[in-house]
């Protein structure tokens, strides 16, 4: 599942929480400009999770990161742990809708693209 998709319980939640400050705030535009904001947000979010991916592919992420972070004056390496740890998380979740079976096989599957790289 990518970072960006309708799919995920953890944007679900965050969904739930945008909608119940919708439900407080009167003026429409408002709304919608708190619906605009929070997807670009979450695309924003998304992009950054596949270039740092894309970097960590290539063995280059903590050099890129840091040198980033510094120039940028932001902590990005923060960022990278905690959302790599609400993939993890998002993957596990989803792992157990799988038997021990099907589990095991995805688990073949992996590594047989593994060994193909």
């Amino acid at each position: 599942m990518p970072c960006y998709s309708g799919y995920d319980n953890d944007r679900n939640n965050t969904r739930e929480v945008i909608r119940e400050i919708i439900t407080k705030v009167d003026n429409p535009q408002d709304k919608q400009e708190i619906i605009k904001l929070n997807d670009k947000v979450n695309r924003l979010e998304a992009g950054l999770c596949a270039i740092i991916s894309e970097l960590e592919r290539k063995g280059i992420a903590n050099e890129i990161i840091s040198q980033a972070s510094k120039s940028g004056l932001i902590n990005l390496m923060d960022f990278w742990e905690a959302h790599s740890k609400e993939d993890e998380t998002k993957i596990a979740r989803a792992l157990h809708h799988f038997s021990e079976h099907e589990q095991i096989i995805m688990k073949k599957l992996l590594n047989k693209n593994d060994n193909l790289k």
